[in-house]
């Protein structure tokens, strides 16, 4: 598949969030919405957005028992969203009931493996017996046989996982950056880099909405995507 950018909208204003969309308009880039914007808006702010003409990436990580996950999925294919995300850790019966209740419908799911934001620390805290790409890598291989349409890794774990699951996926990477900066994303990459991995989607959100020119930015991405 075309490698495609999703730009995440980490922003706490909904008017100041459908101007830039307003400025991005016609840009071949999906919208990631997140907590900021979806608890306070609601899906209001989805319709809105779904309006102007962008797939719709709805990153809310649903994590719970399969039949509320199940009833999750559900409004979210009545939502018309394009992207959802669910976290692999939640078991094969949660994702199962996920690839359910999205049947019928263009809705993909992502599972989400382990966060950017988590270094090896975070295998001991859960007490894994797996190093941190070990257990990334198992959880990709579960949610891909299970159904998911596809995965959320680091971009270091990308290539590993695309060699290893025998089965077509779409791997998606948050935590890219234009340099080698980190805040509170542990493992973050360039987007050539990214690209290079195996990404089929990439998710920036800080160096386009902290931009003083956001369409440039974008744009600027979107070839650094097109030529790695």
């Amino acid at each position: 598949m075309t490698v495609k950018l999703a730009v995440a909208l980490d922003i706490e204003n909904t008017e100041e969030a459908l101007s830039l969309l307003k400025d991005l308009k016609g840009e071949e880039i999906i919208i990631k919405i997140g907590y900021l914007l979806f608890i306070k808006e609601g899906t209001d702010i989805v319709k809105k957005i779904k309006d102007m003409g962008f797939d719709i990436f709805l990153d809310l990580k649903l994590h719970d028992i399969p039949n509320t996950v199940y009833n999750g999925v559900r409004s979210a294919v009545e939502l018309g969203v394009d992207y959802l995300t669910v976290h692999t850790l939640g078991g094969i019966e949660m994702m199962e009931k996920a690839v359910e209740a999205k049947k019928g419908s263009n809705l993909k799911l992502l599972g989400v493996t382990i966060l950017t934001s988590h270094s090896e620390d975070y295998i001991q805290y859960i007490g894994s017996r797996y190093s941190l790409n070990q257990l990334a890598l198992k959880l990709a291989t579960t949610a891909v046989n299970t159904g998911i349409d596809g995965i959320v890794c680091s971009p270091f774990e990308v290539k590993e996982i695309k060699e290893k699951i025998d089965k077509d996926f779409i791997a998606v990477t948050p935590g890219i950056r234009l340099e080698q900066e980190t805040d509170d994303q542990k493992r973050v990459a360039t987007p050539e880099f990214a690209v290079k991995e195996g990404s089929d989607i990439l998710v920036v959100g800080r160096p386009i909405i902290k931009a003083k020119d956001k369409k440039k930015a974008v744009r600027e991405i979107l070839e650094k995507i097109k030529n790695a």
